[in-house]
């Protein structure tokens, strides 16, 4: 059983801050949230032990950075052979994330590469995989919506 941390209001809108700017001061957040600098770092400190806070980081614009195309690839697999083949796509780098779904698929691949031939060579590697028994693949044209902040 998943054990979720208490969150209270304060630890809800250091949280919400974070998200809109992961640089803002302690200092700051405590002013917004009308409680002590010591606070806030305290609060922040536990909300990282407890994996609420994941980490900080500068979230950048693919196609800033050379990364064009966006795809994702439903996959289907052998059972047996899932965690292998889990270990295998993870170490793919344009492989950005992999969730493990139901349904007709075993999981789904959101892909970011430099063209569509990248695209397709890393689509030929993932076919060779032992224990994958197929894919169906879509390319974003393009992206209406994309969240990095969790509503709380």
């Amino acid at each position: 059983m998943i054990v979720l941390p208490d969150l209270d209001d304060v630890d809800k809108k250091i949280l919400v801050r974070l998200q809109e700017d992961a640089r803002i001061s302690f200092k700051e957040i405590a002013k917004e949230v009308g409680t002590s600098e010591a606070t806030v770092f305290v609060r922040v400190k536990k909300l990282q032990k407890s994996g609420v806070i994941k980490g900080f980081r500068a979230i950048l614009n693919p196609s800033s950075v050379g990364k064009q195309v966006t795809a994702f690839a439903l996959v289907k697999a052998e059972p047996k052979s899932y965690p292998k083949m889990l270990a295998q796509l993870m170490s793919f780098e344009d492989i950005c994330e992999i969730h493990d779904v139901t349904g007709a698929y075993y999981s789904i691949l959101k892909m970011r590469t430099n063209t569509s031939e990248q695209l397709a060579e890393i689509l030929d590697k993932i076919g060779q995989i032992e224990g994958i028994a197929g894919t169906e693949t879509v390319i974003v044209l393009r992206t209406i919506k994309e969240e990095t902040s969790i509503k709380l």
